[in-house]
């Protein structure tokens, strides 16, 4: 047991101080937890506890999508117009078409194709913002890229939840039509039901009773993993549940809403470094020459994808030619919730040769585009003339 406290703060502490060297060269920090994590799992061969990993997974994923849903406020959903909605919608789509279609043809592998694809419309926001912050970028490319980075989040984990419940169909007994159909519904359904129902339980009593700060932050944190347990629970779907949470209390107790997003951003770092060092740690580097292959047709495919459904959905929504013309190139980043998704599916699907293969497919291809993303970033910012530097 006492082992097992100083492994938390080796991690902790590796992980930190890599992160501030990577920082340093212009690579993000995540990129630098993976790589910690490779040091200290595959290459010293240290492990950690099978429950740690677990308890870990549960609460980072789920205060991630808390935190997403914390950003479906009625009045930005109002503000963004439909122009971004249109482009929005027909990026994802198509991306997870274009990525799904491809992986498919290229390995005969439903359920991979199906995972890969739900998985490949997530962008990383942080380091978009990043880049874009480092160019002092002002403009109506900007303002749109800095919105539709931080919605396809969102969709993105309501297309994973949808993959993940066909993938697990898919591998699993022979079951009729009708099953086939209920379970998903059930899942996703049951999943809103639950966070809006937790949702407006602390939204109504936040109102009625008099909480301190210190009160707020409790029982916000208590009920973020009440209903990821729930969830896990009755087999409904956890990260679903929780980003319905945060939309929930975001939309009818805006006070609790905006302090709740502070009080998770004051803790959050740690436990993004504990959760990206022990990915690494669970990389099996044995996969390698069986997975590289998809890692080149999944990183190509979702280039294409993002690129052309950005293009279309620009084109579709009327907007102007800079918009049409640049905006795809700087929508590549890939790194948090993509990789954090991935682990997730690898737990649901240990028992299956997928499940080893979807963490290394996605540690690879998030390295890959967090060198090639803020190329295209800085490409389409200083096209779109809006880089001020």
């Amino acid at each position: 047991m006492e082992k097992n406290y100083i492994l938390i703060a080796t991690l902790l502490l590796i992980g930190f101080l890599l992160g501030k060297v990577f920082r340093k060269f212009g690579f993000t920090e995540v990129l630098a937890y993976i790589i910690a994590g490779i040091i200290i799992g595959p290459i010293l061969h240290i492990q950690a506890p099978s429950q740690l990993n677990s308890i870990v997974t549960g609460v980072t994923l789920a205060f991630v999508a808390y935190t997403v849903g914390l950003s479906f406020s009625f009045s930005f959903l109002k503000r963004m117009g439909k122009k971004i909605f249109i482009i929005l919608i027909v990026q994802v789509l198509i991306t997870t078409v274009v990525v799904g279609i491809i992986v498919y043809l290229f390995t005969k592998d439903l359920p991979l194709s199906i995972i890969l694809a739900s998985l490949a419309p997530a962008t990383a926001p942080a380091g978009t913002i990043a880049v874009l912050r480092s160019m002092k970028a002002k403009g109506k490319l900007t303002n749109i890229l800095v919105a539709i980075v931080g919605l396809d989040d969102a969709l993105a984990i309501l297309i994973f939840s949808v993959g993940l419940i066909f993938t697990k169909t898919l591998l699993g007994f022979e079951i009729d039509i009708s099953t086939s159909i209920l379970i998903p519904l059930k899942e996703i359904f049951g999943a809103v039901f639950l966070g809006i129902a937790i949702g407006l339980i602390i939204s109504y009593l936040s109102k009625k009773i008099k909480l301190s700060s210190d009160n707020i932050f409790v029982i916000c944190i208590a009920s973020i993993i009440l209903c990821w347990g729930i969830a896990t629970l009755i087999e409904v779907s956890a990260i679903l549940a929780c980003m319905v949470l945060g939309t929930t209390i975001i939309n009818f107790n805006v006070h609790i809403g905006k302090l709740s997003n502070s009080f998770i951003d004051n803790f959050e770092t740690p436990l993004f470094i504990l959760f990206f060092v022990l990915i690494g740690m669970k990389i099996d580097f044995s996969q390698f020459v069986v997975v590289y292959p998809v890692v080149i047709i999944y990183s190509i495919s979702r280039i294409i994808g993002k690129i052309s459904g950005t293009n279309l959905g620009a084109y579709l929504s009327k907007s102007e030619t800079k918009i049409r013309k640049f905006l795809g190139i700087a929508m590549l980043d890939q790194a948090g919730v993509a990789i954090g998704l991935a682990f997730l599916a690898s737990q649901e699907l240990s028992g299956y040769e997928i499940g080893n293969s979807i963490i290394i497919i996605m540690a690879l291809t998030t390295t890959l585009f967090q060198l090639i993303a803020p190329f295209g970033i800085q490409f389409a910012v200083k096209h779109a003339r809006e880089a001020n530097v």
